[in-house]
């Protein structure tokens, strides 16, 4: 019969089994795979929009090709052109017509694919794609039920299930291809389930043996089928046969999941041991079908994964929330956290372990929160009604009525929801059951406000135990055992970030002869660490992107500018600086940073970066927008630094030569101790940073000042960070020939040297210092160079060079008026002269400054003044006189709290009272004097001085044995810090031993 050439084509499309189109009766091509998995993209939502980023995503993803939108256009204009016909007019090659209209008889073939938005509308009724009849049909058959026609639901069911021809979209690449897959398999079973339950319902016991045997070995976890089976062997007279598949059952199902059969199974099988006569008859429909009012039990959940590591605690106590007793409400629990951090992974996890609790369906749903194009309510309400059997012609149009018929559905049933990377609670509230039975899961990056949960959870990152355990499931613990300390390194520069482990640890196991030093080394160069971590789809860049791209102009500027210079935290004032705001504006960008995940607050006021994060922040950083957040920011931590070196040193005339004032804000030392302790840290990252971004000569000023402000309380932070970006300082302003810069990080590179006797580096650092102090003619600082090399002299026993360089630094401190600096050089220059041979001037200095001292209100100088002058008196054999001064220094010592130089005063006392024949008394002080300074802190060169005193009086006394420990003790000491006395206590512990 020739067809009429104004016949309309006929259009019908399979996606249950390979993908298929055919027109009236004839197949055509569908095209390449990704053309395939376009095509099934728009026939699953058959005559609604699709948009792009929904095509993007069911082909490739998270990472999408960047030609992606090209490639999606080409194939949208080849399904067009093939649904057209091969000529694209509607005609075959030999010109005969395949018609001009649409399957539904009325719109033309050619625009059967329309461009909506930035997508695409497939213009064809679901009645013409396999999946939607097939929906269509279980619908129908559960209305069917729920009105006791048991035959109509049996033929419905086994017209639905004659739909599929193998498995559904097979060759269909892509994410959404796989998820249909499952999901339509997992309906295919569950209408197979149903269909026997409708046949079980009708008494057709005996016609339903062998396709429920076969359908048992197969399926051999489905517990319900296993009741099917030995219903149906009973009621044909093979109660042993059903007796078997019972012990089948248990023992298959505790072998394969650890578990026993339910309660349905097991009364079941009770009965049939009793010979129920009533296992004969029609099995009534609560007894076959545990849900009457649907058909379909949605199984959604993504696969979980077998190498989950960690979380233990995170995964009970989510799991509780949702198992509790109480089921009067709504059970939800929910992760927060940045991204990367693993809030999907946990939660699907926690979704396995108690989806037994929730037999009804599981929902699975990606909100795509942090997406720029969140999920929307009405087509994610859609896909949950279409699992439950709504067909596509039933569902209601608004959100609001789809949101009311799920609660219907769902209403009594016992049913899980993961809703994953929720946005807010706009989006989250048309999508929650309104049954108690039902339970949800929520993640996103931060808590929902307004969101009530059983249980919440504000994930962190891994323990370092999890980032290793993770670590040795995937590349095998032997790889790790040998590295340990490269394995620790590499989940630290991953900052434990679950993601990033997962990444390095994919990145190694496809490299099994990598040794992990090797990405150690990688991952340290922070400038192309995020280069690292990623591997396959998978890139921690991505997640951060997510965030990024969320945020408005102002956030986005305080991410990256303060990125560099907020380490390890900073305060909301100086973070206000940096960013040139007032304190109200800086919290209320900072707390919202906070609110997406980009930011951690660890305590009010005070915020900091995930290490990777700050990475990527810095590469987005622009050149010309560091210096002025720099600038910024050091003058308003050296304004700090400088009050706080007021309360320290107060009138040092240093105070008087920073590049920024520092107004009296600390009410006393004991809060500007407090203020660098708690900021020191960030104080030496923030200088650095700055050090090293090109800086011009000013900055370099407020740094160097910076540094030194704090270097008065160099007992109280650490000297070890402090000399090395003060080293750094130092190189960067010699680099540009800035000599007052470079003059005072230098002083401060030796000032912790010498604190540290590190005599030789410090010698050299402190002669850099003066140099370039004297070309900035920066005599403050240059008197200070000037008696630290005079300190460094005196140490090394260069007593002339000692000398010299006292009486020069003395010389500037009288110039500049410093009575302080003044007295202490003087006092140190005595010294000098006392070691150098000449006593009578060492007296004669601190008599000078005693009698300056004596209108004077300063006790420790006065102390120390004592001090000198008793050692120079005993030097000069005036014995009497020598014991006098000390005892002078003691009671002043006593009266005004200055243990440390009591003690000082006690050994040196000691040592005369030894020498004058008064052995016991000087025993006393001796002992005295080393109790103290064993519990006092860096006082290790005075303890080794009383400890060498203590011996030669033990040794005087005859007690060999505790003179030898005591001068081993002193030997060890003096050497460990490398001063040239350990000769002399080298030589006391030798004649010791010799002596026994």
């Amino acid at each position: 019969m020739v067809q009429d050439e104004c016949a309309p084509t006929r259009l019908r499309f399979s996606l249950l089994g390979p993908i298929g189109i055919e027109a009236d009766g004839r197949a055509v091509p569908a095209g390449p795979p990704q053309q395939r998995a376009v095509l099934a993209a728009l026939l699953l939502r058959a005559d609604r929009p699709v948009t792009l980023h929904e095509l993007v995503d069911a082909l490739w993803g998270a990472e999408p090709p960047s030609s992606a939108v090209m490639v999606l256009r080409t194939y949208a204009w080849r399904i067009r052109q093939r649904l057209a016909g091969p000529d694209g007019g509607g005609r075959d090659a030999g010109g005969t017509s395949t018609g001009v209209t649409g399957p539904d008889g009325g719109t033309p073939v050619a625009q059967l694919l329309s461009s909506v938005g930035d997508g695409y509308r497939l213009s064809v009724p679901p009645e013409s794609v396999d999946v939607h009849r097939a929906e269509r049909l279980a619908a129908t058959a559960a209305r069917a039920w729920r009105k006791g026609r048991r035959k109509e639901c049996a033929t419905l069911l086994t017209e639905a299930l004659s739909l599929w021809q193998g498995e559904p979209l097979a060759g269909v690449p892509g994410p959404l291809a796989e998820a249909e897959r499952s999901r339509l398999a997992e309906l295919r079973l569950t209408l197979t389930e149903q269909r026997f339950a409708a046949e079980l319902a009708r008494g057709r016991h005996h016609a339903l043996v062998s396709d429920l045997t076969a359908f048992v070995q197969q399926h051999p976890l489905r517990e319900q089928s296993y009741g099917f089976l030995m219903r149906s062997l009973y009621a044909a007279g093979r109660q042993a046969d059903a007796l078997a598949v019972f012990a089948r059952a248990r023992r298959t199902l505790g072998e394969e999941l650890g578990i026993d059969p339910g309660p349905e199974l097991c009364g079941l099988h009770g009965r049939i041991l009793a010979g129920d006569p009533g296992l004969l008859a029609p099995a009534p429909a609560a007894v076959l079908t545990p849900e009457p009012e649907g058909v379909v039990r949605p199984a959604q959940l993504p696969p979980d994964i077998s190498d989950f590591s960690g979380r233990t605690e995170a995964v009970r106590q989510l799991a509780e929330g949702l198992t509790g007793a109480d089921r009067s409400v709504l059970g939800v629990a929910s992760i927060s956290g940045m991204g990367g951090i693993g809030k999907s992974t946990l939660a699907v996890r926690v979704a396995h372990q108690v989806r037994d609790h929730y037999p009804d369906g599981q929902f699975y749903a990606d909100l795509r929160g942090t997406s720029g194009e969140p999920a929307d309510a009405a087509a994610v309400l859609g896909s949950f009604l279409g699992a439950l059997g709504v067909a596509a012609a039933d569902l209601p149009r608004g959100v609001e009525d789809r949101s009311r018929l799920l609660r219907s559905l769902l209403d009594g049933r016992r049913v899980l929801l993961l809703l994953d990377d929720a946005r807010d609670l706009a989006q989250l509230r048309p999508l929650l059951p309104g049954s108690g039975d039902c339970a949800v899961i929520v993640t996103g990056r931060t808590r929902v406000p307004g969101l009530s949960s059983r249980a919440h959870l504000d994930l962190d990152v891994f323990a370092v135990d999890e980032a290793l355990d993770l670590l040795r499931q995937v590349i095998g613990g032997p790889r790790v055992a040998a590295e340990p300390a490269a394995a620790d390194e590499v989940v630290g520069l991953c900052g434990r970030l679950p993601l990033a482990v997962r990444i390095v640890a994919a990145r190694l196991a496809a490299r099994p002869r990598w040794a992990l030093a090797r990405l150690v080394t990688a991952l340290t160069d922070e400038r192309h660490r995020l280069d690292q971590l990623r591997v396959g789809g998978l890139a921690v860049t991505t997640v951060f992107e997510l965030g990024y791209r969320q945020l408005n102009g102002v956030q986005a500027y305080a991410l990256r500018t303060l990125a560099p210079f907020t380490r390890p935290t900073i305060a909301l004032d100086a973070a206000a600086a940096a960013l040139g705001l007032g304190p109200e504006d800086a919290e209320e960008v900072l707390e919202s940073l906070v609110d997406a995940a980009l930011l951690e607050s660890p305590q009010p006021g005070r915020y900091r970066y995930h290490e990777l994060l700050r990475n990527y922040a810095e590469q987005r950083l622009l050149p010309h927008e560091r210096p002025p957040v720099a600038a910024r920011l050091l003058r308003f931590l050296l304004a700090g630094a400088v009050a706080a070196f007021q309360r320290a040193v107060p009138g040092d005339p240093v105070g008087t030569t920073f590049t920024v004032a520092g107004a009296a804000r600390f009410a006393d030392l004991a809060g500007a101790r407090a203020w660098v302790v708690r900021e020191f840290d960030g104080i030496a990252h923030a200088v650095g940073a700055a050090v090293r971004s090109a800086p011009d000569p000013a900055l370099l000023d407020v740094a160097a000042d910076l540094l030194v402000a704090c270097s008065a309380f160099g007992r109280d932070i650490s000297s070890t960070l402090l000399g090395s970006v003060a080293r750094e300082a130092a190189e960067a302003a010699e680099s540009l020939g800035h000599h007052r810069a470079a003059g005072r990080a230098r002083f401060v590179c030796g000032n912790v040297a010498v604190q540290a006797t590190r005599l030789d580096e410090a010698r050299e650092h402190t002669t850099r210092a003066a140099d370039s102090c004297r070309r900035a003619e920066d005599t403050v600082i240059l008197r200070q160079t000037c008696n630290d090399l005079g300190v460094i002299a005196l140490f090394q026993q260069r007593n002339a060079d000692a000398v010299r360089n006292f009486d020069q630094a003395l010389a500037l401190a009288r110039l500049l008026g410093h009575r302080s600096g003044a007295l202490a050089t003087a006092l140190n220059a005595a010294v000098a002269r006392l070691r150098s041979g000449a006593a009578e001037e060492a007296v004669a200095i601190c008599d000078e400054e005693l009698l300056a001292l004596r209108d004077v209100p300063d006790s420790h100088g006065t102390a120390h003044a004592l001090g000198i002058r008793g050692r120079a008196l005993h030097e000069l054999g005036r014995h009497d006189e020598a014991l006098a001064t000390y005892q002078e220094c003691l009671e002043l010592c006593r009266t005004a709290g200055l243990p440390r130089q009591e003690a000082m005063a006690r050994y040196r006392r000691a040592d005369t009272l030894r020498v004058t024949g008064r052995p016991a008394e000087a025993l006393t002080e001796a002992r005295a004097a080393v109790t103290h300074l064993e519990g006092a802190r860096d006082g290790e060169r005075d303890l080794a001085y009383a400890l060498q005193i203590l011996a030669r009086t033990e040794a005087g006394l005859g007690d060999r044995a505790a003179a030898e420990e005591h001068a081993a003790r002193a030997y060890a000491s003096l050497a460990a810090l490398g001063l040239p006395e350990a000769a002399d206590a080298r030589e006391l512990l030798d004649r010791l031993r010799s002596e026994v």
